[in-house]
């Protein structure tokens, strides 16, 4: 039976492969760093922890556990305090993360910040899988606690109390070639209602079905830019700034998210 690889990524810090289609979970130019770019500065996190407030953060594809790493990692030195909900169906990557994080051989080319996050992370993680398929909450200190959802994320979802908000949504599921439930418009429209006035969803994909469905509930899209690894990625927003668009995309998105509203039945909102 095929099993998950590790590649190396150019900041050291290794991610996985997936043993069946081959796709890697992070960017190779640096796993660590599209952690930080990508998702803690588009949740705009360092705000928000630094002033003091609690940040309830919705993880979708937990392995193997940069994001949470560089989540965690902040939530450590800042003032606000971190509430962590993580998704994961796969036992296999979870153990494969966990593997991962035991092994030294990696650890001294990364930073150092980097493998003490990461390994706090499983640490967290592996008393979480103890308790089963849908965890209660594991505290870590006295700024951080987390829960896990081994399950599918549209099953997940619908473990969460209905009036449940995430002011910070990471979305890191593998590609819509691969892993097209992930991305399906009806899924990503559950996703973007929980996502809380003011709150943000980042996710590494540019593709124009996925930007249109959050537009289509109510999220202002916009483009991350290079700096946050592979092509640059999205920001989304409900009610709050991201960087804009150009015009042009903008119009033809907005088309296509109002036949998308129009096609699941949705109530028109306002970005």
């Amino acid at each position: 039976m095929n099993s998950w690889r590790r590649m190396p990524t150019g900041d050291g810090c290794p991610t996985l492969v997936h043993p069946g289609h081959g796709e890697p979970c992070h960017d190779t130019r640096g796993a660590w760093a599209e952690a930080h770019q990508l998702h803690v500065a588009g949740c705009d996190l360092p705000r928000l922890l630094l002033r003091g407030e609690l940040v309830r953060l919705l993880d979708v594809g937990t392995a193997p556990g940069w994001n949470l790493a560089a989540a965690w990692s902040l939530a450590s030195r800042l003032p606000g305090r971190l509430e962590v909900t993580t998704v994961e169906r796969s036992e296999e990557a979870l153990r494969a993360g966990a593997e991962l994080a035991a092994d030294e051989g990696w650890k001294a080319a990364a930073p150092a910040d980097a493998v003490r996050s990461f390994e706090e992370v499983h640490s967290a993680l592996g008393k979480a899988r103890e308790q089963g398929e849908s965890s209660g909450w594991i505290q870590v200190g006295r700024r951080v606690r987390l829960r896990l959802i081994q399950q599918d994320a549209g099953a997940a979802l619908g473990e969460l109390c209905p009036e449940e908000r995430f002011d910070a949504v990471f979305l890191d599921a593998f590609s819509p070639r691969v892993e097209p439930e992930a991305w399906d418009a009806g899924f990503l429209g559950a996703l973007a209602e929980r996502v809380a006035e003011g709150g943000r969803l980042t996710t590494y994909t540019l593709s124009h079905p996925v930007r249109a469905a959050l537009m289509a509930r109510g999220l202002a899209v916009g483009w991350a830019g290079e700096r946050s690894g592979r092509r640059g990625g999205t920001w989304a927003s409900r009610g709050g700034w991201v960087p804009p668009l150009s015009e042009r995309l903008t119009a033809r998105l907005e088309r296509r998210s109002g036949r998308l509203t129009a096609s699941q039945g949705w109530a028109t909102t306002v970005g």
